[in-house]
């Protein structure tokens, strides 16, 4: 297993907190500034709580889904745009999903989610190469 700091809102661990350096020692990490700040998901661009969790060693990013907001209709369901519960889109993919559902008056029904390594079982990739592409 090892730790990593994710997003609580979308589990991408394309994230940013604040932190102590020593700006003498090559920024040598120190600390987080104060844990309970808000952090910067680079995925969603918002800002977002970042906890440390553990994964397994080898578990990646493997692609995006668009899934229902926590707390409105829609939770827990996928995006109707989506193909199927297993399709994985990239980054672009899904951000557009996201753009043309907020164009029509949907804004805040839908949000992303970060699938790693072993969330859906038999995956069908909707793209090919990077997932942050």
């Amino acid at each position: 297993m090892k730790t990593i700091y994710q997003c609580s809102h979308c589990q991408s661990d394309n994230v940013q907190i604040k932190a102590w350096v020593k700006p003498n020692d090559n920024n040598t990490y120190v600390d987080e500034v104060n844990p309970d700040e808000p952090g910067w998901c680079d995925d969603e661009e918002l800002s977002s709580i970042i906890d440390t969790v553990q994964v397994e060693d080898d578990a990646e990013v493997i692609g995006y889904q668009v899934v229902g907001e926590d707390g409105t209709p829609k939770e827990g369901e996928i995006h109707p745009q989506m193909d199927g519960s297993f399709c994985i889109y990239n980054l672009e993919q899904a951000h557009s999903i996201l753009e043309e559902s907020n164009n029509v008056d949907e804004h805040g029904m839908w949000k992303l989610l970060t699938i790693w390594t072993g969330d859906v079982e038999e995956p069908l990739m909707m793209f090919e190469g990077n997932p942050r592409a």
